[in-house]
């Protein structure tokens, strides 16, 4: 099968055409069917706020990199809400991501390959759910696809303007997810391993191209990290959640052991260099532990109706020489991006970031099957099976796409909205462990964390709260004396929202005990 062969401008429009006309309805119609913003989003949001309203140090300070919150303050005053604001940025970087993709795969694979790629993209799950939700994932992407395609056509045509372009929409990308400085590790390991492997006589150009990747990279990046160095007193940060997320990692796979004083660390206490340094045996456990959940995370974001095709791809991809191909370069980020998962934490969103680059194999299976059904079949048969098969993958696809986002968790928002209306245009103060709910409420929040039961009563009076929201199950978990009686803690039910599971979320007004 030869995927490289070229295709008419005409053929090449209506493939593109088809592509973001799918890609858009479908982030259309999920936007429509959004119900409720993620923990994360609230966060971004109040940094982005805090960002416009020139509180620059206070966005700084978020647990996350400020160049999605950036982004989005940029488009705010525009848009004039928030969350809506949040959503259309990841939403328009979703329709840009087409365009590094299609590019790298029309030069790796053919115009073929890259048009079915793109409308692979454009029904992929989880591609469109995180992309109207207020979160990175659409903007990393395309900074993440962008700076790929850049590199690849800088090391094809031997030109530093590419490396100098690339370099740069890496750092920004770091400044949106720092797994963006996995950058710095694939551009000289993929330059310096093609070197050794055929000794070519343009050293000195790829030590010069990779001197110039990182300091366009630096030139985003730095302030970011010395920022941080000073702010965590740990030089050379490149991030406020390795060690967490290293924590959550380690916590799952029952290896967050307690120390010699007996007690077992909070995830938040997790150093990344030094819990290796001092535990490098479990950090290995951590390792192995991995290995299938990772292949597990991978199979699952890219959605198990891709897969066949996948592994169809990735056979035409492994019986060659993988060192001499075009998609080499995709090979490796592919590859040393998920290794990088597994040695901090596996998580499906995290893998979310090598689903597009993978397009192309998933576009290959599909193309050598029918290439193979019109070789084995008469032409009306062959149409009439790949007609089904495309049937059946659309069928296995479709209904997980078009899932309605947080549709569980729609009585968050519900429950906050009504709390919205209850006292405008004074902000009311809310007690409660998802923020979620103040945000809808435009209200102060007062978190409920580190909250224990026999000092409830006297911390809603103290901090004078007025309503106290939460959910049922955490009620009856954190708070299960109060859940028993709630108005000797001066609690007075005002109302209970009921989400679609059956969970519900419980809104108490707050008197002073006894009235």
């Amino acid at each position: 099968m030869d995927s490289k062969i070229a295709r008419p401008t005409s053929d090449r429009r209506r493939m593109i055409l088809a592509a973001v006309l799918t890609t858009l309805a479908v982030r259309l119609y999920l936007l429509w069917q959004y119900y409720c913003i993620s923990s994360d989003g609230v966060r971004y949001l109040a940094a982005a706020e805090d960002f416009l309203a020139g509180r620059i140090g206070a966005g700084l300070a978020s647990v996350y990199p400020p160049g999605y919150p950036l982004l989005i303050a940029a488009v705010f005053p525009v848009i004039g809400d928030w969350e809506l604001a949040g959503q259309l940025v990841s939403l328009l970087f979703s329709l840009l991501l087409l365009w590094p993709l299609y590019r790298l795969f029309d030069e790796v694979y053919g115009a073929r390959v890259a048009g079915i790629a793109c409308l692979l993209a454009g029904l992929s799950p989880f591609l469109a759910r995180y992309s109207v939700h207020v979160r990175t994932e659409s903007p990393f992407l395309f900074f993440s696809a962008l700076a790929l395609y850049l590199f690849y056509q800088g090391s094809k045509r031997r030109r530093l303007s590419y490396f100098l372009c690339g370099g740069s929409v890496a750092g920004f990308g770091y400044l949106i997810r720092p797994e963006a400085v996995g950058f710095l590790v694939i551009v000289p390991a993929y330059l310096g391993f093609l070197w050794l492997k055929d000794r070519p006589g343009d050293g000195w150009w790829r030590v010069k191209a990779t001197i110039l990747w990182g300091a366009a990279f630096m030139v985003f990046a730095l302030p970011y990290i010395t920022y941080l160095s000073i702010d965590t007193g740990r030089w050379g940060a490149l991030s406020r959640k390795a060690g967490v997320t290293l924590g959550v990692s380690l916590q799952q796979y029952g290896l967050l052991e307690a120390d010699d004083g007996g007690e077992t660390p909070d995830t938040e206490a997790v150093e990344f260099v030094d819990f290796i340094r001092r535990h490098p045996i479990r950090y290995l456990q951590k390792i192995a532990m991995g290995v299938w959940p990772t292949v597990s995370a991978y199979f699952e974001v890219l959605h198990y109706s891709y897969v066949p095709f996948l592994l169809v791809g990735l056979w035409l991809v492994f019986r060659e020489k993988v060192f001499q191909r075009e998609d080499f370069l995709i090979v490796a980020f592919v590859f040393f991006n998920l290794l990088a998962f597994l040695l901090i934490l596996v998580k499906r969103r995290y893998s979310l970031q090598v689903v597009p680059v993978s397009l192309g194999w998933v576009a290959l299976g599909f193309l050598w099957l029918w290439d193979y059904l019109r070789a084995s079949l008469a032409q009306r048969g062959a149409r009439i099976l790949f007609a089904l098969v495309l049937l059946a993958f659309v069928g296995a696809t479709l209904p997980k796409t078009l899932t309605a986002i947080s549709r569980e968790k729609g009585f968050v928002r519900e429950a906050g909205r009504y709390l919205g209306q209850l006292r405008p245009p004074a902000k009311l103060n809310v007690a409660v462990f998802d923020e979620r709910v103040t945000f809808y409420a435009h209200a102060n929040t007062l978190s409920l964390d580190g909250v224990k039961e026999p000092e409830l009563a006297g911390w809603l009076g103290d901090k004078r709260v007025d309503y106290l929201a939460i959910e049922s199950k955490l009620w009856q978990k954190r708070y299960p004396q109060a859940a028993a009686e709630p108005a000797a803690y001066g609690l007075v039910t005002e109302r209970e929202f009921v989400g679609t599971r059956r969970d519900r979320m419980l809104l108490f007004k707050v008197k002073a005990v006894g009235q």
